[in-house]
């Protein structure tokens, strides 16, 4: 069995929001392979989101982006064991996402999360991985989603390939 830990930084990016602007992520998982293609990837995400403007009562005014955590578990599947060389995977997960604004109501909720990664093993231990993976929290209007864009590294440990 293969398992590995984990941390990731990158750029997230608000789709359909207008009131916010795309900022920084960070983030650590632990992934444990079940078969040979599939796993389950717990994981821990903090989005900053930048400052936007929104029309409150006809004026616009400037609002705090605020803080999204995110605490899911996702199912991967493809190339996902850490192999030397180029892999590529799927995402699809459930979680819980809460979005902290100055001035609002926090909001919690029930989330989504879809997307693909690529990962490059440079040794049967260690591996670049870059993904690009959506959160989608579902609201009474509609759903709020931004897009992750990230680079980590993965730790590796369990026998790769047969070794």
């Amino acid at each position: 069995m293969r398992y590995s830990v984990g941390g990731f930084g990158g750029l997230v990016l608000p789709l359909g929001m207008d009131d916010v602007t795309s900022s920084s992520m960070i983030g650590f998982k632990a992934r444990v392979a079940v078969l040979p293609s599939i796993g389950v990837e717990p994981n821990f995400t903090m989005n900053k989101l930048g400052k936007g403007e929104a029309d409150v009562y006809g004026e616009m005014q400037e609002r705090d982006g605020g803080d999204i955590t995110s605490f899911g578990i996702d199912l991967v599947f493809g190339g996902i064991e850490g192999n030397l060389g180029l892999s590529v995977y799927g995402i699809a997960g459930l979680g819980s996402a809460t979005w902290s604004r100055e001035g609002l109501d926090d909001i919690s909720k029930l989330s989504y999360f879809l997307g693909l990664g690529v990962e490059y093993g440079f040794s049967p231990m260690v591996s670049l991985d870059v993904k690009a993976k959506s959160l989608i929290m579902p609201n009474e209007e509609g759903t709020y989603k931004t897009l992750g864009i990230s680079a980590g590294l993965n730790v590796y440990f369990g026998i790769a390939g047969g070794l």
